[in-house]
């Protein structure tokens, strides 16, 4: 097994692993190497001891991890000892940095001279209590000239990187690692979920021109804005999808189940005024008809004080910027019943919406943790990605993005 891979299949081929640790859901995706790359299994589990992308209870968030990686490790046919892990990217704050070498006289640039200018970007001055999480280099300068690759071959006195740092609090980041461990597998690298998603479901046009990306989860709101082809700035907010449905369990009195299902069946579309739908009461032992207008007023409450916290967080993060390209709306809470249209005149802005099926009821989406597995895959040993490398040299073919693999999910489990 090639140094840095995650493990052998029982018929010793190389896989990777992505664990989505989210707020509602732990999410485990398997990608193995044969023929041709393809999604091998799944697994998921209601996330214990999360709250808005914060653990809790590790002990908790440990024993959902174990759950969901049984489950995967069952419908891959592996044994998984080491993840890919990502999580919403809560306290995340980013940076703008620049660094420059110079290049030996007579020299070209080399991937040792790139390596060492990001390095320099690993080692910047953070505040106490936050580290450096990730480094994205925005572009790269040759002898000031911005040059559309790294530089590598070309002569050069210096080389130059503009780049976003992405700093994470320590003490959350430490959490999450722990309840890993706790569930016994090993963790090659952290990622935040928005950024691993964003190149699957970002059009390059989308990226190039200016847009937001918005991904609605169960406890947070995450907020990506991108132009030229980079990303700009980010920040996640402590509301998601969990918050309308306490809401509506509240307001009516019933369970969070039956809050939760008929929050996706009504959506933000206009009802009869004269219609009823039957709910629990909070013990869930009897039934009583509530007006949908109620329903449905206390959802689009929560929805547009969502939507508004997402508007001042955009208008934040890209001071000077426009958007041509709009906004991208994912993530479980996209899926919500004339949202996009509501987005659409609260925000000012076109909002194309990627709301993936699950498959089955109740089966939360494999979009990042399918991501975080299969960005790494393939990436030889020795880049940043090695600790999921399936093979020296290699690289994926088939699978050709998560929607493919969300394809395979809906022919596997279909409704």
């Amino acid at each position: 097994m090639h140094r840095g891979c995650p493990g052998l299949t029982g018929k010793g081929k190389h896989f990777a692993a992505g664990l989505d640790i989210g707020t509602s859901n732990i999410v485990v995706a398997v990608l193995t190497e044969g023929e041709s790359a393809r999604p091998a299994g799944t697994g998921w589990c209601a996330s214990l001891g999360m709250r808005k992308g914060i653990v809790v209870d590790g002990e908790g968030v440990a024993r959902s991890i174990r759950r969901a990686v049984e489950m995967a490790e069952e419908a891959a046919g592996v044994k998984i000892t080491t993840v890919w892990a990502g999580f919403s990217g809560y306290s995340i704050n980013v940076l703008t940095r620049w660094a420059d070498i110079s290049i030996e006289h007579g020299c070209v640039i080399t991937g040792d001279h790139v390596t060492r200018l990001m390095g320099r970007l690993h080692r910047v001055d953070v505040t106490q209590g936050r580290r450096v999480l990730q480094v994205i280099p925005g572009g790269f300068f040759v002898d000031g000239i911005p040059a559309d690759d790294q530089g590598v071959g070309r002569a050069a006195s210096t080389l130059g990187v503009e780049a976003r740092i992405l700093t994470v609090d320590s003490q959350l980041v430490d959490q999450l690692l722990e309840s890993v461990q706790l569930a016994g597998l090993r963790v090659a690298g952290i990622r935040v979920n928005p950024l691993v998603v964003a190149p699957e479901i970002l059009r390059t046009v989308e990226r190039e021109l200016g847009t937001a990306l918005v991904d609605l989860g169960g406890g947070t709101t995450a907020i990506a804005v991108f132009n030229r082809g980079a990303l700009v700035d980010m920040a996640v907010i402590p509301v998601g999808g969990e918050h309308i449905t306490s809401d509506v369990a509240i307001g009516v009195r019933t369970t969070l189940e039956a809050a939760e299902e008929v929050k996706r069946e009504l959506g933000l579309l206009p009802g009869e005024k004269d219609d009823y739908v039957e709910l629990p009461d909070t013990a869930g032992r009897h039934s009583r008809p509530v007006p949908v207008t109620r329903v449905q007023q206390i959802i689009t409450s929560r929805v547009q004080e969502i939507l508004d916290l997402v508007k001042q967080t955009i208008n934040r993060l890209k001071p000077g910027l426009s958007l041509p390209a709009g906004a991208v709306l994912t993530g479980g809470g996209a899926r919500l019943k004339g949202l996009p249209d509501l987005a659409a005149r609260m925000w000012n802005l076109p909002v194309r919406p990627v709301a993936l099926e699950e498959g089955d009821p109740g089966r939360p989406d494999c979009l990042a943790a399918w991501g975080l597995a299969r960005s790494v895959a393939g990436k030889p040993a020795g880049q940043e990605n090695r600790g999921l490398a399936v093979a020296a040299g290699g690289s994926p073919s088939g699978a050709k993005s998560v929607l493919d693999f969300l394809s395979h999910l809906r022919r596997k489990y279909p409704h």
